[in-house]
C-alpha cells in the first residue's frame, strides 16, 4: 500500500468549524504559489497552527507527493528537532549529519508540502534544514508556524493578525456602565464576534447574542486583543456564567480562561498562563527584564523605553535590538506611527502577565516613569504658548490622542503612592488639549479624584491652578450655581498664593458664565481683570478665551464694533501663534456677527473657513455649532439642498462627541430644514426625539415648542401628535440614520446660471478668465480654501465638471 497523502490532523468537522480568516486563506493560497518558503508568525494563541494546517487543505492538490505535518513543539534541541523531522518523514536516521542527509534524500525527488509546526524551540536547526531543503529539494514548499521568523534566505515572513474586532464606540466613555450594544447584522462582519458566537453555542445550544448583551460579546472580544485561543476559552465559560459575568471576570483572565473542557487543545494552549510560559521561556534574561518592564505602558515610543526601561540588566544601547528581537517572537507588536514617530505595543493578555513578573522592580519603573512624562508634558505644555507651525500643534494633539490611556494610568499609578502633586502636574500639563479636544468629561473626573487625594498635602499654587482647571472643565457639564462655587473657590486659592495663571482661569470662566446667567456687567469686570492676570502670567489660551467673552459681552449690548475689534485682535493673536483652533473659534464669532447683519456671503464663507479647521481636530461641540450655523444661513436663502450637509455634518459630529444636549439642538436643526422641505410630519418626528431628549437632561427649550406648533399648523393637533412620537422609542443609532436618510429631494430651486450667488458669479467670472484658485483669493482677498469651495458649488450649480466647461457660462442671460 502507498502512504496516505498527507497527515494532516484535521477532521471534517474542525474544517466545518473553523471561523474567519477567509481572506487570509486567499492571500496565503497565492503567496504559496509564489514563494517557495512560507512563515506564519504571531502571538501564542493567535491560531497559527489552525490557520497552516487550512491553507494546507486548501493547496494540497498542487501537490502530487501529498503534504507532511510535523509537530516540533516538543523538540528542545538540534538532534531531537532533526531526529522527529525525519521520523516524520520515515526518514533513514543516525547522527545529526546523517539525520540532515537523510531529510534531504527523502525530499529530494518529492514535489510535496512539508508544513513544520511550532518551530520556536528549534530556531536554529529548523533554519540549516530548510536552507538545505530550498537548496537540494527543488520540488518541495516549506510552511512553517513559529513564534519568530527563522530568517531563512527566500523565506516570506507572515504575521498573522489578531481576527477582526468591532471598533470602540467613540467618544470611548471607560466609565460607562454598559457597554454600547452593537446591532445583530453587524455581528457577523467581525470575525473575532463570529468565533465566540460560534463557540459559546456550541457550549450552551440556547445562547444568543441580543441587543441586551452584545456590547459585553463585543467587549470581551476587545478585551482579548481578538486572540482565538483566548476567545474560545471565554466563549467555553457560557456554560456557567453570563457575558457580562465572564467580562467583569477577565481582569483575574489567567484564572477565567483555563481549559475548554474538550480536550482537543494541546497542553500547552490548555490555558492562557500556558500560553504565555511558553513564550515567555523562550526569552534571554535581558528580553524578559525588558519585556516586564515595558508594562507599565498602554503604549510607547523608542525614546521612552529607553528612559524608562533602561539599566539594572538593559542597556539603553540594546533598547533597539531588544524591540526587534521582541517582535521577531511576537510579543511587543509595533502599534502605529505619529507623525513619523513609531508606537510599540504589548497585547492586553501580555501586558497583565508582564506586570505580574515585574515585581520588586515595579516601583523604580513607575517612578522612572512618572518622572518621564511628567517632564516631557510640561515642556510641551510651555511650547504650547510660544509660536509654533499648526502641523507642529496637530502633531502634539494625534500624540496626546494616542496616549490618553498613559496619562490616566501615571496619574492612577501617582496616586496610588501619595505622589499627589506630580499627579496635579500631569493634570495641569494637560489642560490644553482636554479643552481643545473638548475631554471635559475625562478631564474633570480626573481631576475631581486628583484634588480628593490628601488636599491639605498639596502645592498651594499647584492646587489652585488644578482648582481652575476643573471649574473651566465643568463650564458646560454643570448648572451655573455649581461652576460658579467651583470657580470661586479656584479664585479664592490663586488669590492666597499670588497664583497668576490660576486666578486668570478662574475670573474667565466665571466671566464666560455671566453670559449664561445675564450678569453681564459683572462679567465685564471679571473680564478685564481675567485679562490682565493672563498678560502676566503669559498664558494666551486664557487671553482668547477672555477677548472672546469680551465680544460676545460687547454684542449683547449692541457694541457690534467693538465685538468685531476684539475677535479681529484675538485672531491676529492666535495667527501669530500658529494656533488656527484659536483662529477658527474668532472667525466664527465673527461670521456670527456677519449674519446678524444680513452679510450672508460673509459669514458663510467664515463659517466655512472656521468648519475646515474644527474639521481638522475635530472640535466635537464648535464643529457641530459652526455646521448648524452653516446650514440655517443655506435654510435662510432658501438654498435647502446646500443645508443639508452642514446640518448632517452637525448631527454626526454631535452623536460621535456623546453629548445629548448637542444632538438635540442638531435635531432641531433638521427639524428647521424639514419645514423647509414641506415635510412637517418629519420635522415633528425629529423634534419629538429632541424634546425627549431634553426632558431626560432637564433642558427645556422654546425651540421644541416652536417647532410643535407649526407643525400643528400645518397638519393638525392629531397627526402631529402621531408624528411626535414617532422616533421617541427607537435607538439612538436609528434615528441618526433615519435623520440622515432624507426621504425625497429638495423642493424645486434656481438652477443654472441664476442659482449663483453674487460672489459665485463674481468667481465664475474671474475663473472663465484663467485665473487660478490661488489667483482669485488674491484678488478677493479670501482663502484658497475657500476660493476652492466655491468653485466646487459653482460647478454643482451649472452641472459641469471643469473650468473649460465655464466657457460662455453667462451668455444664455445677455440679451440677443
Amino acid at each position: 500500500m502507498s502512504p496516505p497523502r498527507h497527515n494532516l490532523p484535521l477532521s471534517a468537522g474542525e474544517f466545518i468549524q473553523f471561523v474567519g480568516r477567509e481572506r487570509d486563506i486567499v492571500d496565503l493560497s497565492r503567496i504559496m504559489g509564489e514563494s517557495r518558503m512560507l512563515t506564519l508568525t504571531g502571538t501564542g494563541g493567535i491560531g497559527k497552527t489552525r490557520l497552516a494546517l487550512h491553507l494546507a487543505e486548501r493547496v494540497l492538490r498542487r501537490f502530487p507527493d501529498g503534504a507532511r505535518f510535523i509537530d516540533l513543539s516538543e523538540a528542545s534541541d538540534h538532534e531531537q528537532a532533526l531526529r522527529t523531522v525525519a521520523a516524520g518523514l520515515q526518514a533513514a536516521t543516525g547522527d545529526a549529519k546523517s539525520l540532515m542527509d537523510g531529510v534531504i534524500t527523502a525530499l529530494r525527488t518529492q514535489h510535496m508540502l512539508l508544513l513544520l509546526d511550532t518551530c520556536e524551540h528549534a530556531v536554529g536547526p529548523m533554519a540549516q534544514l530548510c536552507q538545505a531543503v530550498l537548496r537540494d529539494c527543488p520540488r518541495v514548499r516549506i510552511l512553517v508556524t513559529s513564534r519568530q521568523p527563522l530568517h531563512v534566505l527566500g523565506e516570506t515572513i507572515w504575521r498573522v493578525p489578531p481576527l477582526s474586532l468591532p471598533a470602540r464606540p467613540t467618544p470611548t466613555d471607560p466609565y460607562a456602565a454598559v457597554p454600547a450594544p452593537i446591532p445583530r447584522r453587524d455581528a457577523q462582519r467581525y470575525e473575532s464576534v463570529r468565533l465566540f458566537l460560534t463557540r459559546a453555542h456550541a457550549a450552551r445550544s440556547g445562547f444568543e447574542m441580543t441587543r441586551e448583551n452584545s456590547g459585553y460579546v463585543a467587549e470581551i472580544c476587545r478585551m482579548l486583543d481578538g486572540m482565538p485561543l483566548a476567545i474560545e476559552l471565554a466563549a467555553a465559560r457560557v456554560r456557567v456564567l453570563s457575558v457580562q459575568q465572564i467580562l467583569r471576570r477577565l481582569d483575574d483572565r489567567f484564572q477565567l480562561l483555563t481549559s475548554d473542557g474538550t480536550g482537543n487543545l494541546p497542553a500547552r494552549q490548555r490555558t492562557l498562563r500556558a500560553v504565555l510560559e511558553w513564550s515567555h521561556d523562550l526569552l534571554s534574561d535581558a528580553e524578559r527584564l525588558l519585556l516586564h518592564r515595558l508594562s507599565v505602558f498602554s503604549t510607547w515610543y523608542l525614546e521612552a523605553a529607553e528612559d524608562v526601561c533602561s539599566g539594572e540588566g538593559v542597556d539603553p544601547a540594546d533598547i533597539l535590538s531588544l524591540h526587534f528581537s521582541l517582535m521577531d517572537k511576537s510579543l511587543v507588536v509595533l502599534d502605529s506611527e505619529i507623525d513619523g514617530t513609531a508606537h510599540y505595543r504589548l497585547t492586553e493578555t501580555v501586558r497583565v502577565y508582564a506586570a505580574e513578573q515585574l515585581g520588586s522592580d515595579g516601583d523604580e519603573r513607575w517612578e522612572r516613569y512618572l518622572r518621564f512624562s511628567v517632564n516631557r508634558l510640561e515642556e510641551e505644555a510651555k511650547s504650547a504658548a510660544v509660536p509654533q507651525t499648526w502641523e507642529e500643534r496637530l502633531g502634539r494633539l494625534r500624540m496626546y490622542d494616542h496616549h490618553r490611556e498613559n496619562h490616566a494610568r501615571i496619574v492612577a499609578w501617582a496616586l496610588s503612592r501619595g505622589r499627589v502633586d506630580e499627579a496635579l502636574r500631569v493634570c495641569v500639563a494637560l489642560r490644553t488639549y482636554w479643552l481643545v479636544r473638548d475631554l471635559s468629561a475625562e478631564g474633570s473626573r480626573l481631576l475631581e479624584q486628583v484634588l480628593a487625594h490628601e488636599p491639605d498635602e498639596q502645592s498651594p499654587p499647584l492646587r489652585s491652578r488644578a482648582l481652575a482647571l476643573h471649574a473651566e472643565l465643568r463650564l458646560d457639564v454643570d448648572a451655573a450655581a455649581r461652576v460658579g462655587a467651583l470657580a470661586a473657590c479656584a479664585l479664592e486659592a490663586a488669590r492666597a498664593c499670588r497664583e497668576s495663571t490660576a486666578a486668570a482661569s478662574a475670573l474667565a470662566t466665571s466671566a464666560t458664565l455671566s453670559l449664561r446667567t445675564g450678569a453681564l456687567e459683572d462679567g465685564e469686570r471679571q473680564a478685564e481683570r481675567a485679562l490682565a492676570w493672563a498678560a502676566q502670567a503669559g498664558d494666551p489660551m486664557t487671553e482668547g478665551t477672555t477677548r472672546g467673552v469680551l465680544a460676545e459681552l460687547a454684542r449683547r449690548r449692541g457694541a457690534t464694533e467693538e465685538a468685531v475689534t476684539h475677535l479681529e485682535e484675538n485672531a491676529r493673536a492666535a495667527r501669530d501663534l500658529g494656533d488656527r483652533w484659536g483662529e477658527a473659534r474668532c472667525l466664527h464669532g465673527l461670521g456670527s456677527i456677519a449674519a446678524e447683519a444680513g452679510d450672508h456671503e460673509r459669514a458663510q464663507e467664515l463659517f466655512a473657513e472656521a468648519l475646515e479647521v474644527f474639521g481638522e481636530l475635530p472640535s466635537a461641540p464648535l464643529a457641530a455649532q459652526c455646521a448648524a450655523d452653516l446650514g440655517r444661513l443655506h435654510l435662510a436663502e432658501r438654498d435647502t439642498l446646500s443645508a443639508r450637509e452642514p446640518l448632517a455634518q452637525c448631527l454626526r459630529v454631535s452623536f460621535t462627541s456623546g453629548r445629548r444636549i448637542a444632538v438635540a439642538r442638531a435635531l432641531e436643526a433638521l427639524a428647521e430644514l424639514a419645514l423647509a422641505e414641506e415635510e412637517p410630519t418629519r420635522a415633528a418626528a425629529l423634534a419629538g426625539v429632541a424634546a425627549s431628549l431634553r426632558a431626560e437632561l432637564d433642558r427645556p427649550s422654546a425651540e421644541t415648542v416652536r417647532l410643535r406648533s407649526v407643525v400643528e399648523r400645518r397638519v393638525g393637533s392629531g397627526r402631529a401628535t402621531e408624528a411626535w412620537s414617532a422616533w421617541r422609542s427607537l435607538p439612538l443609532e436609528q434615528v441618526r440614520d433615519r435623520a440622515l436618510a432624507f426621504p425625497r429631494p429638495p423642493t424645486p430651486r434656481l438652477t443654472g446660471a441664476d442659482a449663483l450667488t453674487p460672489r459665485e458669479r463674481e468667481i465664475a467670472t474671474l475663473a472663465e478668465r484663467g485665473l487660478s484658485n490661488r489667483e482669485i483669493a488674491q484678488r478677493l482677498t479670501i482663502s484658497q480654501a475657500t476660493a476652492a469651495r466655491h468653485i466646487a458649488n459653482i460647478f454643482r450649480k451649472l452641472s459641469i465638471s471643469s473650468r473649460t466647461q465655464l466657457t460662455g457660462w453667462a451668455s444664455p442671460r445677455e440679451p440677443g
